[in-house]
């Protein structure tokens, strides 16, 4: 379509994409000699109602966006070809190189420029999610975000969902890239964490240059401790944005920055104030990214509590000897951190207790283990910042 003229405006200069029914072009506006970008959508007999539906919608949502690493809606018409007709969607073009062609050319990126990447498209998240209603990328990988002039953009809103309430759950067309989708995704449902699962998958990428789904696994989980190798913080901040349960998963763009921003992921402790070990403990706390081994020494025996990325456990020996059934359940029940303390006026609250709840289960910590109120406060505050979960009385 080379120096074709598309609504008596626009000369065609190469096609950029191209999808079934869709094409992506570089044009230049003749009226003021910028380039710019042409999205058309053929109206044929194989055009799906699902596409035609996304089409409008991104040319809806982009109207209203005003943000400068999104590309600036122009203008939008109806183009008649030969035998059908298509639409056409015209946006400010930007010159630049996307993180994939990056990745292709052999380029790892180092810690400092991801963490660079992600404070910068978090920030554009911020403002996507935060409209009213707040707008989904649904979409978030390496081609769709490009580096030009030092700056980062978020190109192609072909996906782009804007939720109805905060609280929608409704299914609708499933869309995405396998690697770089949440697993809600994959039943339809999305959700302001689902682009920030995809955001951390794209990062993983950029520091590994391995496709997601090339990655090993732990269980549903992205495992790429082996691939790459980055300090245990921000390793720990990938893990929560990745993490395939939702309920586990950083609620909002703003918190991830947030946390990214302090070198935290604790946001939501309370008390947020770190606890220091105590100077007297015989207990044993060992943790990384990926798995906390708690052991405490009692007389006669210990107390061993595990979670790892599969699972949690607890279990108790005596003189050597297990004593009773060990207790274990899927990791992703975890849904709850409880701490309470032997208060005067409160028979029902006899004496310390820390618990960690996975579904019904309770995986309890408790002064008659020995544990003293400095040491629970410890743990408590350990398991609050590793678990990321919040501190309930």
């Amino acid at each position: 379509m080379s120096g074709q003229i598309l609504g008596d405006r626009y000369e065609v200069e190469r096609q950029l994409g191209k999808q079934t029914g869709r094409w992506t072009l570089l044009a230049r506006d003749r009226s003021t000699q910028q380039r710019v970008v042409i999205k058309l959508l053929f109206l044929d007999e194989q055009l799906e109602w699902d596409d035609l539906k996304l089409f409008e919608r991104e040319v809806e949502i982009l109207k209203s966006l005003s943000h400068p690493s999104i590309p600036r809606y122009l203008g939008y018409f109806e183009h008649q070809l030969p035998n059908d007709k298509a639409l056409a969607l015209i946006q400010t073009y930007v010159e630049g190189k996307s993180l994939e062609q990056c990745m292709q050319q052999g380029r790892i990126f180092t810690e400092t420029e991801t963490k660079q990447l992600a404070k910068a498209l978090l920030n554009i998240l911020v403002y996507l999610h935060g409209r009213q209603p707040p707008i989904i990328h649904r979409d978030i990988k390496p081609s769709n975000i490009l580096l030009a002039n030092r700056q980062a953009y978020l190109v192609d809103f072909g996906s782009v969902k804007a939720l109805k309430g905060t609280g929608e759950t409704s299914a609708f067309t499933v869309v995405g890239t396998y690697g770089y989708m949440p697993p809600e995704q994959f039943s339809g449902r999305a959700v302001p964490a689902s682009d920030l699962y995809s955001l951390g998958a794209t990062l993983i990428a950029l520091l590994t240059g391995t496709h997601p789904s090339s990655l090993p696994r732990k269980g549903v989980k992205i495992d790429f401790g082996q691939t790459t190798t980055v300090s245990s913080e921000f390793a720990e901040w990938l893990e929560w944005m990745t993490e395939p349960n939702l309920d586990q998963r950083s609620k909002s763009a703003q918190e991830a920055l947030k946390a990214l921003n302090q070198g935290r992921t604790d946001l939501n402790l309370n008390p947020s104030t770190p606890v220091a070990k105590p100077s007297d403990t015989k207990i044993s706390l060992t943790k990384d990214a990926r798995s906390l081994e708690i052991l405490i020494p009692s007389l006669l025996g210990q107390t061993q509590l595990q979670i790892d990325s599969q699972q949690i456990s607890l279990s108790s020996k005596r003189l050597g000897f297990q004593t009773g059934r060990p207790q274990s359940a899927p990791r992703h029940r975890i849904s709850k951190l409880e701490y309470s303390k032997a208060v005067d006026g409160h028979p029902d609250i006899t004496e310390p207790q820390l618990v960690i709840w996975a579904g019904t289960e309770k995986y309890e910590l408790s002064s008659n283990t020995s544990l003293t109120i400095p040491e629970l406060d410890w743990l408590a505050y350990e398991l609050s910042t590793w678990l990321k979960l919040p501190i309930s009385h």
